[in-house]
């Protein structure tokens, strides 16, 4: 039998997760965020693809809280974890739940005073969301993985065994 190009198994997609440091989170008071240091990092996505009335918000100077934390992603998956934290970032109005820094590895969540609590709830439940589809997506992989050993079985690779007990058995 011919071995088949790229890998014959796929790994796993680990989920979204938050750094749970307390050095990893940080809570802000501020008065404008364009003259704040710590936010220049998050300007980017801050000025592309936001709707007009979270920019009128900002330049306005309506946010004086925010919330940076730190995500908990593996190097290998960021490219695609990147685009699925992207794609569930807005809301229906176009505006955005939070902003992520330049190397896409922290959250940025600014809201204006006493409302932080149901924004970051708000954060959180659209974090849950993106890991609810990781999860769909890891089953499907598990399918397909399982597919491809009872295909090659008949090759009595003991690789393929263990591969299979592995994917049969690791709780991740």
């Amino acid at each position: 039998m011919e071995m088949e190009e790229g890998p014959l198994y796929k790994n796993i997609i680990s989920h979204i997760d938050i750094n749970r440091g307390i050095d990893s989170i940080h809570y802000l008071n501020f008065n404008d965020i364009s003259k704040e240091p710590k936010f220049d990092e998050f300007l980017d996505d801050i000025n592309q693809y936001n709707d007009t009335i979270e920019l009128s918000l900002i330049k306005n100077k309506a946010y004086k809280e925010a919330v940076m934390m730190s995500l908990h992603i593996i190097n290998a998956e960021s490219d695609f974890l990147k685009e699925i934290i992207r794609d569930e970032q807005k809301t229906f109005g176009g505006s955005k739940l939070f902003y992520l820094n330049n190397n896409h590895d922290k959250i940025l969540v600014i809201a204006v005073p006493g409302s932080m609590e149901n924004k970051l709830n708000m954060v959180i439940n659209r974090l849950n969301k993106i890991n609810e589809k990781i999860h769909r997506m890891n089953l499907k992989i598990k399918k397909e993985n399982i597919d491809m050993y009872a295909k090659r079985k008949s090759i009595h690779d003991k690789k393929d065994d263990i591969i299979n007990m592995i994917n049969k058995n690791l709780k991740v």
